[in-house]
């Protein structure tokens, strides 16, 4: 999964990035709402938490912006100081699938995050299978038939990104964009090297060598026929 924080304040901002990183999730940061609107153009987020009170576009214009454009839609958890019903009434006609008031329980935030994400199918399940290789969805667990995979975080998130392609070949710039943060990005030859290691531990915990194919030119797949 990645999320993107758009929040103003430092400190909450950093807190909620080791947060999210902490969940296994991949995040982007973005202190006003311009920022935010550029990224959210250009990259396709899973959730935004967003704040209403950013500087240079309103956090409110941001939502409804995303909500008036076309293509991909992510889940928008407001998370602001406004505590009025009005606001709340607002900001879920403007588009939020969520709203939250600071301050917030960091365990009760990972809840409303999760929930969102199971609801709207992402993922569908709490964990998603390839033939004997299950991945769950909490950034850290894998594992082939009976044996564990040890995965780094970006591992982890790339083998979910394949998972949830199921079958269909994902580029090595979706694949960048997936397991890693915008401002972290290293390059499509990072993607690769990882790709090699996250195949090395598979095979070393049974799997078929062609588990994870290359498609040349293209990028990456979970082979069809180790499906079932």
């Amino acid at each position: 999964m990645k999320i993107l924080v758009a929040e103003d304040d430092p400190a909450i901002q950093r807190s909620l990035r080791e947060m999210v990183e902490a969940w296994g999730h991949a995040c982007d940061e973005a202190a006003d709402g311009a920022t935010a609107w550029e990224l959210l153009r250009s990259c396709p987020y899973d959730l935004i938490v967003l704040d209403l009170n950013l500087p240079r576009l309103d956090g409110m214009e941001v939502c409804r912006r995303l909500r008036a454009s076309g293509g991909h839609q992510p889940l928008i958890l407001m998370l602001t100081a406004r505590d009025t019903n009005r606001d709340r009434v607002l900001g879920l006609d403007a588009g939020a699938d969520d709203y939250m008031v600071k301050p917030f329980d960091p365990d009760v935030l990972r809840a409303r995050v999760t929930a969102l994400l199971r609801r709207a199918g992402r993922p569908l399940a709490v964990s998603a299978s390839w033939g004997p290789l299950c991945l769950d969805h909490d950034g850290h667990g894998a594992r082939y038939g009976e044996h564990g995979l040890e995965l780094t975080a970006t591992e982890h998130r790339l083998l979910e990104a394949l998972l949830q392609a199921a079958g269909a070949t994902r580029s090595k710039e979706q694949l960048l964009q997936a397991g890693w943060n915008w401002a972290d990005s290293p390059g499509t030859d990072s993607v690769r090297t990882h790709i090699k290691n996250l195949r090395a531990k598979l095979t070393a915990a049974g799997a078929p060598g062609d588990l994870v194919q290359t498609v040349y030119g293209v990028g990456f797949r979970l082979n069809p026929d180790h499906a079932a």
